[in-house]
């Protein structure tokens, strides 16, 4: 504008000053020609008078060299407006041209006389009276009038602004090349009006408050944010008027100061300058980010966001990653993950606590490199450490899951394993297990110590079989030799003592095969060849044995008629073994005319059940925890004195499966004997060793 006012200034002062310098030199040639006039009527009356006529003449010489000086600067004015690089134009009382400069006859494509002859306009075709219109209403108005126009000029279609100012008794026009301001105003325009379209159609609600603070552009996600009638927003309500529609309807964040709430959104119009960013918390619990920025022609722009899900999910993000924090600082094993820069992105406590690094370096995100250089006083273990710290990088470089186990020079024995990651890093863990193999160690040991002792347990059974119970056996052999008269007879005092002999050597035999078989159990060389046992063929064939002892101490013996519908699983030369020896000693620890019963007792899915019980029967009665102690008690349980062959029945009964229940009541001792149904499930190798210790 000040440059379109420059134009006019000095385009109104050079035609002034010509238009004052050409009416000048008319006034002056007029009042030259009246002396003239007046020095013929003096010559004519006063042929004598020569001196007036002397001074009239020199009055004459100097308005005439006037009216030259005037002529020659109205000349230059006219060069002046003539050589100005945009057209200017002279207009009459009645708005016809009477001077055009160079400018806009180039413009017309003619010359300045014909343009003023044939009265060409810069104008469109269509239009041609509009020039004149605007001088008229300029002189009308007695003010400069302006006004844009589009026509052809030079060839080519061009924007002007026109400006008529009042001179004299015409008008002096003007007019300025506006066409790149033109065109940046269209391609201004378009792309306000596809912006406009972006505006209405993304699903960000966004709304335009002109300077006015009046609604200008909304979109269908504003009206749908707020519930508000787009009927009612298209009658362009201002800001305030939103705002109090918003509160009636409960929309907006609760406020102690209601109206300066409004007057401090009100002042955004005059104090937004850069883009202001907010969070809005809603009466429904939803959550809004509003961004405010300045519009281009004036008022603001609101955008809304609902970032109600995002916050949520950001609150859950934050939440599982707290978790996964602390239940990696809860592992007992080391873990850390180096991203696909090399650099580490996430340890735990475990990791810093078993390397030894300072959590402020590990705190910083270092390099692999500078990890590694910090464990360098726990790893190096030769004077080659730069060979040993690139094998260490080198492995994450690879990318490769890898399991191993490294020693590190303090002895710490540590298992390693490493996960490429999806994003590109790398997951390290690792776990000390120093303790586990201090363990391994130890049971190794230890099992070897337990193979000595087997080896040392089979010499001894083999040396008691080959060096007491074979000359043991030959001595039975003679005796029953000598006993039955093959070598001659005997006195009855010699017969006395070969059944002297017989017997002790035949307890004597009898002891050495519970102790071979007690060595036997203990060392796990006993073999049984289970097999599916009706249950009365365990006492079958020893009872007629049982009779005869229980009737030659007047014993009452009671024994099941039958073994019941089921069957066991196991050997049954070895349970008939364990069963004598149990029965032996109820028989033996019953005082005499006490009672013997054995009997079904459990009939489920897993167990038949045998109770072998003893009476006193009222006499001696029996002395509890010495009739079946050897039978319960465990190992480190057992007296010097205990029964061999009931410490063999348990082990018997222990490689069956089979459960020992006591029951000491006044004058009675029971024991109740579960042999199970089905075998029982090798154990495994730890559990072998353990049993054996």
């Amino acid at each position: 504008m000040n440059e379109v006012w420059g134009l006019a200034a000095l385009a109104a002062a050079a035609a002034g000053l010509a238009g004052w310098q050409a009416l000048r030199a008319q006034g002056l040639a007029e009042r030259l020609r009246r002396v003239e006039a007046e020095m013929a009527a003096i010559a004519i009356a006063r042929d004598g008078e020569r001196k007036a006529a002397g001074s009239l003449q020199r009055r004459i010489d100097s308005l005439t060299a006037e009216i030259e000086q005037l002529r020659s600067a109205e000349a230059q004015a006219s060069a002046l407006l003539d050589a100005a690089p945009f057209p200017i134009w002279r207009r009459d009382g009645e708005g016809r041209l009477f001077w055009v400069n160079a400018r806009y006859a180039l413009m017309a494509e003619t010359t300045a006389q014909d343009a003023v002859e044939r009265g060409l306009e810069l104008a469109s075709a269509h239009d041609l009276d509009q020039p004149r219109d605007l001088a008229l209403a300029a002189r009308a108005a007695a003010t400069l009038k302006s006004q844009e126009r589009r026509f052809v000029a030079e060839g080519d279609r061009r924007n002007y602004r026109i400006f008529e100012l009042p001179v004299g008794d015409g008008t002096l026009g003007f007019g300025q090349d506006i066409t790149p301001e033109a065109d940046a105003r269209g391609q201004l325009r378009r792309h306000m009006e596809a912006h406009m379209e972006v505006l209405r159609t993304i699903s960000t609600a966004t709304a335009i408050y002109g300077p006015d603070k009046k609604l200008l552009i909304w979109n269908r996600a504003y009206a749908r944010l707020w519930q508000l009638d787009e009927a009612w927003l298209e009658t362009r309500p201002t800001f305030g008027e939103v705002l109090e529609q918003l509160r009636v309807e409960r929309r907006l964040p609760e406020q102690i100061d209601w109206q300066a709430y409004k007057r401090g959104q009100l002042s955004l119009f005059t104090t937004v300058i850069e883009r202001q960013e907010e969070l809005m918390h809603l009466p429904d619990g939803s959550t809004l980010r509003l961004v405010i920025s300045a519009y281009p022609s004036g008022g603001l722009l609101f955008a809304y966001d609902d970032v109600t899900r995002q916050l949520t999910l950001e609150r859950a993000t934050n939440t599982m990653i707290a978790v996964q924090r602390a239940t990696l600082d809860n592992l007992y094993e080391a873990v850390v993950v180096y991203g696909s820069d090399g650099r580490l992105s996430l340890y735990n406590r475990a990791f810093a606590q078993l390397w030894e690094i300072d959590v402020n370096l590990l705190n910083r995100q270092p390099h692999i490199t500078e990890v590694v250089e910090a464990v360098r006083p726990l790893m190096q273990r030769s004077p080659d450490w730069g060979q040993q710290r690139q094998r260490l990088i080198d492995s994450f470089a690879s990318r490769k899951g890898t399991r191993g186990r490294l020693e590190r020079g303090d002895g710490t024995v540590i298992d390693y394993a490493s996960v490429p990651l999806p994003d590109g890093a790398v997951l390290y863990t690792y776990l000390d297990v120093s303790a586990n193999i201090r363990i391994e160690r130890a049971l190794r040991e230890r099992n070897e110590a337990l193979e000595r002792t087997d080896r040392m347990n089979a010499a001894f059974i083999s040396n008691i079989t080959h060096d007491l119970r074979s000359p043991l056996g030959t001595l039975i052999s003679m005796t029953e030799v000598l006993s039955q008269g093959i070598l001659g007879p005997m006195n009855p005092r010699q017969e006395e003592y070969c059944a002297d002999i017989m017997t002790t050597s035949r307890d004597l035999l009898k002891l050495l095969d519970d102790i071979i078989a007690i060595a036997t159990i203990e060392v796990g060389q006993m073999a049984l060849d289970p097999v599916e046992l009706s249950l009365d063929l365990l006492w079958r064939d020893e009872a007629a044995q049982w009779r005869e002892i229980a009737e030659r101490r007047a014993i009452g013996l009671d024994l099941p008629d039958h073994g019941g519908n089921g069957t066991v699983i196991g050997d049954g030369q070895r349970l008939r073994q364990a069963l004598d020896s149990v029965m032996a000693a109820a028989l033996d620890g019953t005082p005499d005319g006490g009672r013997v019963m054995l009997a079904l007792s459990v009939d489920d899915e897993s167990y038949l059940g045998l109770r072998l019980e003893c009476h006193s029967g009222g006499l001696s009665p029996v002395q509890p925890r010495q009739l079946f102690a050897d039978l319960i008690d465990t190992p480190d349980q057992r007296r010097m004195d205990a029964d061999l062959s009931l410490i063999v029945a348990r082990g018997l009964f222990d490689l069956h499966g089979v459960r020992l229940k006591l029951d000491n009541s006044e004058g009675t001792q029971a024991v109740d004997i579960l042999l199970p149904r089905y075998p029982l499930p090798e154990p495994g190798p730890i559990a072998a060793l353990l049993a054996r210790q």
